[in-house]
């Protein structure tokens, strides 16, 4: 099964976008519009309102990879380099929750030490489409999911029977962990349109890589799963108010989440060298060669991502 195309083009050129005009750059200033929905970006993009859009490297190549010529990657890339090591995706609990944190943090420990989280990756982006050449390799001959079925308990996401789980204490468990003990349900907040981590399959149903690393938290846990989708910008808001009890939603460490909430350790799925970059019109792609060209621009980012961070401190820094 393949997943739905996150956009075609054709409908694309044809749809109109509810934002700003774009000055492309016209003003000499440098404009950062930020969208709930990567689906708002590229059809800005493609509709010529926008010179750029900043992305993770993953979802950059499937859209260029999609937009059949229309779009190209830059080349240039952002240096991660001065916000420290990076450590893949984390998943985020209300500040506090350390309880919480701490069993989440050893199933964490546990996927990556049996390479659970690499397969899952592998397994999700054969899923949505977006696998390297050899992925298929990289699973081996039993995948650890059975076949995608609608199920209130998410179980078509993973079955964890026959793997290790970490051996957690959960006796002296408070807060939101004792809560989610007392209910048996582990509620998350999560924006599906980052294949290959989350989105929605052509059955309606949402699957990934990180929406199987929940799975595999709420069955070490002993209780059922429960996904409540919503716009990225509002996943965060979910946790905060305690609307969910965690989110798992491609998030990257940023210094302000880390201070508003608790966030897990890191999680990668593969060996390729994370990074985030900007994609163009495919006829200007040779206007860009570091990212000074990109002041005085237009560039669309999603809101509260790490690429409006990114945006903000590599780019619109360099206009002032």
């Amino acid at each position: 099964m393949k997943m739905k195309k996150l956009f075609n083009m054709a409908a694309v050129l044809a749809m109109t976008v509810s934002m700003a005009a774009c000055g492309s750059g016209s003003s000499g200033k440098t404009e950062l519009e930020l969208v709930t929905s990567l689906d708002q970006a590229i059809l800005a993009l493609s509709s010529g309102k926008c010179d750029a859009v900043a992305l993770d490297g993953t979802t950059a190549e499937n859209y260029v990879k999609q937009s059949n010529g229309q779009f190209a990657m830059s080349g240039v890339n952002f240096d991660l380099s001065i916000y420290g090591d990076y450590e893949g995706n984390v998943a985020a609990a209300k500040k506090g929750e350390t309880s919480l944190m701490e069993a989440v943090n050893a199933c964490i420990n546990t996927a990556a030490a049996n390479n659970y989280y690499t397969h899952w990756v592998a397994i999700a982006k054969m899923q949505s489409g977006t696998e390297d050449e050899d992925a298929i390799n990289e699973v081996g001959d039993e995948p650890l999911y059975s076949d995608i079925a609608p199920d209130a308990t998410y179980a078509y996401l993973l079955d964890t029977s026959g793997l290790e789980k970490p051996d957690l204490d959960l006796s002296g468990a408070e807060g939101v962990l004792k809560n989610i003990l007392n209910k048996g349900t582990l509620v998350i907040a999560t924006s599906p349109d980052y294949p290959a981590a989350e989105f929605i399959t052509e059955e309606g149903v949402v699957y990934g890589s990180e929406m199987m690393l929940a799975k595999y938290v709420a069955d070490c846990l002993g209780v059922q799963l429960v996904i409540e989708t919503m716009d990225f910008s509002a996943t965060l808001t979910a946790v905060d108010t305690g609307k969910v009890d965690m989110a798992f939603s491609g998030y990257g460490w940023k210094a302000d989440r880390a201070e508003a909430f608790e966030l897990s350790i890191g999680y990668v799925g593969d060996d390729d060298i994370s990074f985030h970059t900007l994609i163009v019109p495919a006829d200007k792609a040779d206007q860009y060669k570091t990212l000074n060209d990109f002041v005085g621009k237009h560039i669309i980012a999603q809101a509260s991502s790490l690429q409006q961070m990114y945006v903000e401190d590599q780019i619109v820094a360099l206009d002032k």
